[in-house]
């Protein structure tokens, strides 16, 4: 399933990479607050989520190669956090929901269009 149509299921921002959301296969989604468990769920064809706003999250998506960056919660990161994802090439979404609601959201629109693995 493409990244935009789950960004809108969510009602969801693209803060960085608008041009290459529409391009973008995602199956599965990673979520929570520690990058020790994200970091074992991760590929190029996963949405990571959470909650975290840090160095180490884009680090993370950087090295895992994932289809994109949402930041649940319905707080815009920081300027700076938005500019090294530009920087690093993360697609970054911002969700107005939080992460169970997030998660549930994608979660119903990947089963409902077969994409889940």
């Amino acid at each position: 399933m493409k990244l935009r149509a789950l960004v809108e299921c969510i009602d969801g921002r693209v803060l960085t990479g608008c041009d290459r959301a529409d391009q973008i296969d995602v199956n599965g989604v990673s979520a929570g607050d520690h990058i020790s468990g994200m970091l074992t769920q991760a590929s190029e064809s996963t949405l990571v989520v959470s909650n975290l706003m840090g160095n180490s999250l884009l680090r993370m998506a950087e090295l895992m190669d994932v289809a994109g960056l949402c930041i649940a919660g319905g707080t815009l990161p920081e300027q700076e956090f938005i500019e090294s994802a530009q920087e690093r090439g993360i697609i970054l979404i911002a969700s107005p929901y939080e992460l169970f609601e997030t998660c549930g959201r994608l979660y119903e629109r990947l089963k409902a269009e077969g994409a889940l693995v």
